[in-house]
């Protein structure tokens, strides 16, 4: 949600968000298009030419992203989620890629990669490549920021190309309920030059533009409501082979309503996941479906007005750039705050002591070098509001020199300079609002440690699923911080993935040269159990007969 319409969101009372039962039969046609790609080659002919092992039944693969939903919020009130957790491989400790917010997460879940690599690390940033001049704060869902190949991609590569692909039939879908996810996987099509990377990724073939629903709400929420996204999941369950979903209301209601109507809509919406799931059902799919129920991240509440938890530090950066020192441009993200210097003819040295002195000032619990830097310039440099619920204050590029301000090493892999030069995370209960604490009014907010923690389960009706098996930690009352081997992360969706539908995907595949971040979720599925090395139940989404 764009940081200029969150007074509006809050404000706007949009009864459709929290209403059920709706339909969305009609919808507006967007002169932009779809989104779709057609297939690279002609495809309406092509005989499938099939390896000996394999079988001609595609194996659907279906990513169900409840945004925002929290494990313990699944139980008997959620029937249709208890039942999936309790039929399927559930983690009981997985974790959301720093930042936790929406648009890193889904990057992170498609790339297999942390932000550091794929170059998404937040929902809002300052593009300082683009606008060196114009420090502003903006969506980073331009997919030309996009530094690393999503799934989308990798199928289309190993399996549709080529005079003779494995599947050319291969069919990918997405759903998406949020206009800056729709954007961020929208592909190059529109700009064919590689980026930095040397990416141009693929949008999915059947891309479904939120924005062309009748339900949509804008601005301030720039989404789609569960009732009229989930219809169009339904529709497209049985064309896509991949089906890439969010369902966003839970998310969305509890930013703008907080705690009491996201209790609701959590009800809603797991009566919308009994519907896909019958769908899967009725169309004769579920039992070649492999199910994963993921979210973003989680959620953090403060009060209601969401005003009084505030953490604001523009004026004091204004007041720091009055002392000389190099000026710097805040941007929120919930609970997290990127720092970015302004001026980009600063030298090394300005920079590093401007960082390191206003990395003293917001860690330091007595204020004494803003007290010292205000002594010295006549007040300009005052101590913001709370600043003692700073929970870090941290650099994205090492400083050997303050290495107590570096990221701390669970997620010093979301280090990229979009990031920011110095980024802060809040306390339980507290959040960023820039350029004044006004300016983030809403309740509930996501992106520090306290939201790290996410739901993942596998389930489906394919036959090599553990059934009822959950995945605990393997020492008591794991931080936020802790990477133990048994927990998942929402970059281990797209290694599972690629290994279920035997993508035969190689380092040079990687515009890096190295492969996923993530790992396979292998405990959620029987042939790990005698060989580690368990080969793929299918290739190029066609089913192995030996499975």
């Amino acid at each position: 949600m764009s940081t200029k319409w969150r007074i509006a969101a809050w404000l706007v009372v949009v009864c459709v968000a929290l209403l059920g039962g709706c339909s969305d039969d009609d919808t507006v046609d967007l002169t932009a298009g779809s989104g779709a790609n057609p297939p690279p080659t002609d495809n309406s002919e092509a005989e499938l030419e099939i390896p000996d092992d394999l079988t001609d039944t595609p194996l659907k693969v279906v990513v169900l992203v409840i945004d925002s939903l929290m494990p313990d919020e699944i139980g008997t009130n959620t029937p249709n989620l208890l039942a999936l957790k309790q039929s399927g491989t559930f983690y009981a400790e997985s974790r959301a890629v720093f930042s936790a917010e929406t648009i890193p997460n889904h990057v992170a879940m498609m790339t297999g990669m942390y932000s550091g690599r794929s170059g998404i690390p937040t929902n809002n940033f300052w593009d300082r490549d683009a606008k060196p001049d114009t420090p502003e704060a903006e969506d980073l869902d331009n997919p030309n920021e996009l530094e690393a190949k999503t799934l989308f991609t990798h199928i289309d590569e190993q399996c549709r190309r080529g005079n003779n692909p494995p599947n050319p039939r291969f069919s990918t879908a997405a759903v998406l309920s949020k206009t800056y996810l729709y954007e961020i996987f929208e592909g190059d099509a529109a700009d064919l030059q590689p980026n930095d990377a040397g990416i141009v990724n693929l949008a999915p073939d059947d891309h479904w533009d939120p924005r062309s629903s009748k339900g949509y709400i804008d601005p301030g929420f720039e989404y789609t409501p569960d009732d009229f996204t989930t219809p169009q999941v339904i529709e497209r369950i049985p064309g896509a082979d991949f089906l890439f979903v969010n369902l966003g209301s839970v998310d969305r209601v509890a930013h703008a309503f907080g705690a009491a109507a996201r209790a609701g809509q959590i009800l809603s919406t797991d009566t919308h996941v009994g519907e896909i799931v019958e769908a899967l059902r009725e169309g004769g799919e579920w039992e070649n479906t492999v199910l994963i129920v993921a979210s973003d991240h989680g959620m953090d509440f403060s009060d209601q007005l969401g005003i009084g938890d505030n953490i604001s530090v523009q004026a004091t950066l204004d007041g720091f750039a009055e002392c000389g020192y190099e000026p710097m441009l805040a941007v929120d993200n919930g609970g997290t705050d990127s720092l970015y210097i302004s001026n980009p003819d600063a030298t090394p040295a300005s920079r590093q002591n401007t960082l390191e002195t206003v990395r003293a000032c917001l860690s330091e619990p007595n204020g004494q070098t803003c007290t010292r830097v205000r002594s010295m310039c006549g007040g300009l440099a005052f101590l913001p509001p709370q600043v003692e619920h700073i929970l870090g204050a941290w650099y994205t590029a090492p400083n050997a020199d303050d290495p107590s301000g570096n990221l701390p090493g669970s997620i010093a892999a979301s280090a990229h300079p979009n990031l920011g030069d110095l980024v802060l995370a809040a306390d339980d209960g507290f959040n960023f609002g820039e350029p004044v604490g006004v300016a983030n009014p809403i309740p509930g907010n996501h992106g520090h440690p306290v939201t790290f923690h996410n739901t993942m389960l596998i389930a489906g009706g394919i036959d090599f699923i553990h059934r009822g098996r959950e995945v605990t930690a393997s020492r008591p009352n794991p931080t936020p911080f802790d990477r133990l081997p048994e927990q998942s992360e929402n970059i281990d969706i797209a290694p599972t993935i690629a290994w279920l539908l035997g993508l035969p995907l190689a380092e040079e595949d990687f515009a890096d040269g190295q492969t996923f971040d993530g790992r396979i979720l292998a405990e959620a599925f029987k042939p790990f159990d005698q060989d580690p090395n368990a080969p793929a139940p299918a290739y190029c989404g066609l089913r192995r007969a030996a499975l």
